[in-house]
């Protein structure tokens, strides 16, 4: 791949290749560092990370299972498959969760929180080098770079990149699709590729031919085999039922691969192969969440394509007919999984996933927040803080902005700007249209503006044109102040940080009791005032270049500051994994029981290893629902003689004890209460 000229620099001693690999080796250098040192969190993390595990431990890699809770069947249908094998896959990397390990191996120790943290900040970068290869083919590398890096200090990208929930899976390879689309729809190079071999049997001697035959042969043959030999079920056939195996269910799909690869063999330019690549990773988009992977690229896609007119572009270079190929990819990457689901399962599992979780939340609303058009504008001054007063003159400018030149190069560079601000507008439509809401549902949309972004300021720097940015900063400076006041006016308010990941709003519309003892407003405070100096930098020509190198050092010195020092220091006060590790470390043997008492935060099954659900009925030491108090109290008066923990929430400590044997409460200790939701303690019963 060729890229637009660059201005000289040391930029331009590096390959392509090597470019990618530098953007990939920073992610890991800002997302990786200190990842797996702290708890997961409640509830997503932990019930993710469950389903993951049982399927390590079942060695089964269809069915997705989460038996840990009298609450829900112990099935988990909401959530496609994507994550939970990648979860899985970096849990048997890091050798915990198989049959026969230490009971204690989720809760003490770090290993669970790297192996299902370390996936995610590959995603994150997959997403970044989407971006970069995007912007560096049709404007410049160092818009790219800019753009790249404007994405990856946001504050919501940054902290999901460290969250095992399944919308870095998700945006991941949608963001890497979106951009591979756009280079079959852009790319002039339309030369035929050099051929090899000779008649059916040619293929594209070129390596993007490569790649896309070995991206294929990735995504969908792990899947065949599993799904081939994993499933079994049965036919009936002259009244008798007859045994079969996966294999016979996968034949469509050994076909559909067959027929795919000639296809893709047939290619004679590039275009088609960028756009089998975009259809590949859409498929593998809806395996991490649903059709939103699919129909999310394809708005974006059309909405450009409508805004522009720019419909001719599809009649060049085998376009068309790869479209309806690219169809087929799709299908072969996604279809496999949930077509084993439904012969396993039935169609129930099909109304759970599409019919609840996708249709129910789109048009009807199902446990989340309530919201009309404005509801992420608030959101999005948290989720862009390090570049929030250029955002919006940004946005602006770039849609208005008209290149001069009309060389198709110029043209395409355009067309970048316009892409870049097409996709922030329609994805943020998409997800204001949902009446159930989450803050992070608005992920998708920012890729969008971070190439905006990143686009206005390369320009900037290129005209040094200050009246754009003394408009920026009139219109950004006091939203800035804004968001600096609402995040500073009290400690509690830092914890606006934490609901751009964690859904804990729904529950605590006013926050947990924030621990007294931390205090952000101060540094908050100093990046704050640090970024509207930047800004306030570009208003003068000469400052500019200073300007702009200060707030991407500051974006990256306050990225590091809220994963590695907020989080490590608040997650202690959330996660449940301090407590249930002083379980174990306190435990003198399996004998002594830990009981999860009104928990159903999953936490208590994640770091327990389901040991307090697995087993007989009657041993489960779970108690949440129906006639919980009266079932503990049996519980315990079979388990006399020996002493039990308990895990609960602080405000039932006191009607817990009193459900304790009136002899056995004076033994009841408190044995960890740092955390500001959960205690643990013990009592000889």
């Amino acid at each position: 791949m060729t890229t637009a000229p660059v201005k000289e620099g040391w930029l331009d001693r590096l390959s392509d290749g090597q470019m990618v690999f530098l953007v990939i080796a920073c992610t890991m250098l800002l997302y990786v560092p200190f990842a797996g040192t702290y708890g997961l969190w409640d509830p997503w993390e932990t019930h993710y990370g469950e389903v993951a595990r049982q399927m390590t431990f079942r060695r089964d890699f269809i069915s997705l299972w989460w038996p840990g809770s009298p609450r829900d069947a112990e099935v988990f249908w909401s959530k496609p498959v994507l994550t939970f094998w990648i979860l899985s896959f970096g849990m048997m990397i890091f050798g915990i969760g198989s049959r026969g390990g230490d009971p204690s191996e989720m809760a003490v120790g770090n290993a669970a929180e790297w192996a299902m943290r370390i996936p995610m900040a590959m995603f994150a970068a997959m997403a970044l080098v989407g971006v970069y290869i995007l912007v560096a083919r049709f404007v410049n590398r160092r818009a790219a770079l800019l753009s790249t890096l404007v994405l990856a200090t946001s504050p919501m990208f940054s902290l999901i990149a460290r969250q095992a929930m399944t919308d870095m899976p998700f945006v991941g390879p949608m963001v890497l699709a979106l951009s591979f689309a756009a280079l079959a729809l852009f790319d002039a190079e339309d030369e035929i590729l050099p051929r090899a071999g000779k008649g059916l049997l040619s293929f594209p001697k070129h390596r993007l031919f490569y790649i896309t035959a070995g991206v294929f042969l990735l995504l969908v043959v792990p899947q065949l085999v599993v799904n081939s030999i994993q499933l079994k079920f049965r036919i009936p056939i002259f009244g008798r039922s007859l045994h079969v195996y996966g294999a016979v269910a996968m034949i469509p799909y050994y076909i559909g691969s067959i027929v795919f690869l000639f296809w893709a063999a047939r290619s004679k330019y590039k275009a088609p192969l960028y756009f089998y690549l975009a259809a590949m990773l859409c498929g593998l988009a809806v395996l991490a969440k649903g059709l939103a992977g699919l129909g999310l690229p394809i708005i974006v896609f059309l909405a450009y394509l409508a805004f522009t007119w720019n419909w001719k572009r599809l009649h060049r270079a085998q376009l068309l007919p790869a479209v309806l190929v690219s169809i087929l990819a799709v299908g072969m990457v996604a279809a496999p999984w949930h077509h084993t689901m439904i012969i396993r399962h039935g169609w129930a599992f099909w109304e759970e996933l599409f019919g609840d979780n996708h249709w129910r939340r789109m048009v009807m609303g199902r446990h989340g927040d309530r919201g009309t058009f404005e509801y992420f504008l608030r959101q999005l001054g948290y989720a862009l803080l390090p570049w929030l007063a250029l955002a919006p003159v940004a946005l602006a400018a770039m849609v208005g902005r008209r290149e001069k030149s009309t060389t198709p190069e110029a043209q395409r560079r355009q067309g970048i700007y316009l892409l870049g601000a097409i996709w922030f507008v329609s994805a943020y439509f998409v997800v204001s249209m949902s009446m159930t809401k989450f803050h992070h549902y608005i992920l998708p949309a920012l890729p969008g503006l971070a190439i905006v972004i990143g686009c206005f300021i390369d320009d900037m720097l290129d005209r040094g044109d200050v009246r754009v940015t003394r408009l920026a900063a009139l219109v950004g400076l006091p939203l800035l102040g804004l968001v600096t006041y609402d995040l500073t006016k009290t400690p509690h308010n830092a914890e606006l940080f934490l609901w751009l990941f964690n859904y804990d709003y729904v529950h605590s519309p006013t926050g947990r009791p924030w621990p007294t003892q931390l205090d952000y407003s101060t540094p908050i405070a100093v990046f704050c005032g640090v970024f509207a100096l930047c800004a306030l930098a570009l208003c003068w020509k000469k400052l500019q270049k200073t300007g702009v190198v200060v707030l991407c050092l500051a974006s990256v010195a306050f990225t590091y500051f809220i994963l590695d020092v907020y989080m490590k220091q608040v997650t202690p006060y959330w996660t449940q994994k301090d407590p249930i590790a002083a379980y174990y470390k306190t435990r003198r043997s399996p004998e002594e029981r830990l009981v999860a008492y009104m928990m159903y935060w999953r936490g208590e099954t994640f770091y327990s290893k389901n040991e307090i659900y697995e087993g007989p009925k009657e041993e489960r030491a779970v108690f949440d629902t129906g006639n919980a108090d009266q079932d503990l109290q049996t519980w315990l008066e079979r388990h006399r003689g020996r002493r039990v923990f308990f895990i609960f929430e602080r405000a039932r400590q006191s009607r817990l004890v009193g459900l304790l044997p009136a002899e056995t409460r004076g033994s009841f200790k408190v044995i960890h209460e740092q955390n500001n939701k959960f205690l643990m303690a013990h009592a000889d019963i």
